[in-house]
């Protein structure tokens, strides 16, 4: 997958985008707690911190290119990618979101189909809290 975007990212680095996720976790932790609400498990909370986080992301920026498919991807469709070459495929953008940014992998996830970008989201929850508690990032 080429870099090539001519549109500045919110995020530098996964290290920013970590922190501003970690934020967004902690002052849901901290609205939840002033409303006397139980508090659910971090991973529950960090679905939705996630979800809002993806969904400030597809605000259409103008002008942003889209990456061209290969002619191989082009030709196929949602319904005709075979299951292994789709996880595989998620795999590439979660790789992506873990390296680079979320924002990279959510660009990439759109300009193909809004199915593969609820699947990646739907990886992300898992794959990605998953990741930043085994390098200590998040607290379990």
């Amino acid at each position: 997958m080429a870099e090539d975007y001519s549109q500045p990212e919110q995020y530098k680095t996964p290290e920013d985008e970590i922190r501003a996720l970690e934020q967004k976790l902690e002052a849901k932790k901290r609205e939840l707690a002033e409303k006397g609400a139980e508090l659910p498990h971090e991973k529950e909370m960090f679905r939705d911190v996630l979800r809002e986080h993806v969904e400030e992301l597809k605000v259409p920026l103008p002008s942003y290119p889209v990456p061209p498919p290969s002619d191989d991807s082009a030709k196929k469709t949602d319904d005709k990618l075979k299951q292994d070459e789709r996880e595989e495929h998620i795999r590439q953008l979660i790789e992506l979101a873990l390296t680079s940014t979320i924002e990279k992998a959510v660009r990439w996830a759109e300009a193909e189909s809004p199915y593969i970008l609820d699947e990646l989201h739907d990886h992300l929850i898992d794959d990605y809290y998953d990741k930043l508690v085994a390098l200590r990032k998040i607290n379990q």
